[in-house]
């Protein structure tokens, strides 16, 4: 296997000092509204640049990556569509819900989901709505802690439990400290070197190591077990249709994502940037270079146990020393990016949500940036622990996409597009079909279809049913996008 130089490590050393930089002249500076404010929602300042990156960075990033590197590997460039699909479910996502969400966050400095949906609905409908997002959120962050584990694993030979347990200190030093501004900041620097290094130097390298396009359709068709990675439909429509419905749903509840609007300037900022991750960034750019790797990596080292390791592995081998070094640790920043990104959910949801609505309503804006780092603490650990017990990258991003796309997804289109939707049908909505999801998923999923649609069969009509039964109280505001 190969190694990494000296040089790989200074290159690995100043680019961590420049994040290191980044990050304390944010928080030196001086915050123009709240100190909460500003660690929870960036001071609802960024440019579409700023606004651009950190999205693409909070979905690609270093789990993503890897994932999508390991479907090349045993997919081929079929593979490559399973990121087409999350990048047009960000297309639509930026037409449909990006500019209704942001008038009303500017409107009344909303934060989190759990504010959209009190303010229109009710108190317990949105409490319940911060809940189920928070505990899906908080699994994907075990994912992006497992993907950096993995590239430590690979990168500094280290054994796969010390590497999730390093990875996660450093995510949980770097979140505690930084705050969604610092966040945001530094993903425009890892965005630009993930993708120079993979898409305009790694792919250019690794397809002269194996002697071009030509080559590798020569190999690959000379045996059945191969002929279909170079197949761009051997991924059939009904697996993409199934990945469609399992990953455009999240963007609509996912934290991150409402972060990332409650942040960005103004209406027409946040719903560029939402168009431009999703096209060219996500589709064809990440995706087709993503997937090439896993394809080089199939051809150079066929044998290799774990697939998910592929793009790590062709970077160590095909880099020049100090450029694999820069891609690599701009691999481990953008996993430290996407987990601290999803952390700041779960975080957000339980000091805006919970802590200052329910157990302390009078708190100052110092106490409640001592209760979000406390917090932050308290659920990185955890996550730490959720990564050790499922050591699968893909796994834990599909369980979030699952959990909280079958809890939440239904009564947010109610919410942005049903004014008949009440507080009632979408409590019920949101409770029954998470926990049936949930239910079905721990029993294995016995009938053969995912767990997601079972949360959909059972959350679309009560949210229906319940809604047409039920009256608007006088708590709810049917027109809160006018």
């Amino acid at each position: 296997m190969e190694s990494l130089q000296f040089l790989d490590f200074l290159a690995m050393l100043a680019y961590f000092l420049v994040l290191i930089w980044i990050g304390v002249s944010v928080v030196r500076a001086k915050e123009k509204n709240s100190k909460i404010d500003s660690f929870l929602a960036a001071d609802r300042n960024m440019n579409l640049v700023q606004t651009t990156s950190s999205a693409a960075a909070t979905d690609i990033g270093g789990g993503f990556s890897i994932a999508m590197g390991g479907l090349g590997f045993t997919l081929g460039v079929s593979g490559s569509w399973m990121i087409a699909v999350s990048g047009l479910s960000v297309v639509m996502v930026s037409f449909l819900m990006v500019p209704k969400v942001k008038r009303w966050s500017d409107k009344v400095k909303g934060l989190t989901t759990g504010d959209l949906f009190e303010a229109r609905f009710d108190r317990r409908t949105g409490t319940l709505a911060a809940v189920v997002i928070g505990l899906a959120w908080f699994t994907f962050v075990g994912g992006q802690i497992i993907a950096g584990g993995k590239l430590l694993q690979v990168t500094l030979n280290m054994n796969l439990t010390f590497a999730v347990l390093l990875s996660g200190a450093i995510i949980l030093a770097y979140t505690t400290m930084g705050g969604l501004k610092a966040v945001i900041y530094t993903d425009v620097f890892q965005m630009f070197v993930l993708m120079i290094g993979i898409v305009f130097i790694a792919v250019p390298i690794g397809l002269i190591e194996v002697g071009g396009w030509g080559a590798m359709v020569e190999k690959f068709n000379s045996s059945p077990e191969t002929e279909d990675l170079l197949n761009w439909g051997a991924v059939g429509w009904q697996q993409m249709l199934g990945w469609f419905f399992a990953v455009f749903p999240v963007w609509f509840i996912s934290i991150a994502a409402m972060q990332r609007i409650v942040a960005a300037r103004d209406v027409k900022t946040a719903q560029r940037g939402f168009f431009l991750t999703g096209i060219p960034i996500e589709w064809p750019l990440f995706a087709i270079g993503s997937t090439m790797i896993g394809l080089i990596a199939r051809f150079l080292i066929p044998d290799l146990a774990d697939p998910e390791l592929a793009t790590p592995m062709i970077i160590m081998q095909l880099l020049p020393a100090g450029i694999a070094g820069l891609v690599i640790a701009a691999y481990i920043a953008a996993v430290m990016s996407s987990a601290d990104s999803c952390l700041m959910g779960p975080v957000a949801i339980f000091t805006n949500d919970i802590y200052k609505k329910y157990l302390k309503p009078q708190s100052s804006q110092d106490h409640l940036v001592k209760v979000a780092r406390y917090t932050t603490i308290f659920l990185g650990i955890l996550a730490i622990a959720t990564a050790y017990l499922i050591p699968n990258v893909l796994d834990l991003i599909l369980y979030a996409y699952t959990f909280g796309s079958a809890g939440i997804f239904f009564p947010m289109l109610g919410l942005l597009f049903w004014r008949r939707t009440t507080a009632t049908g979408a409590f019920w909505s949101m409770l029954l079909g998470g926990s049936s999801a949930v239910i079905y998923s721990i029993l294995g999923e016995p009938f053969g279809f995912a767990a997601s649609y079972l949360g959909w069969l059972i959350g679309l009509p009560a949210l229906i049913i319940v809604s047409l039964l039920s009256e608007h109280s006088l708590e709810e505001d049917i027109d809160l996008f006018k």
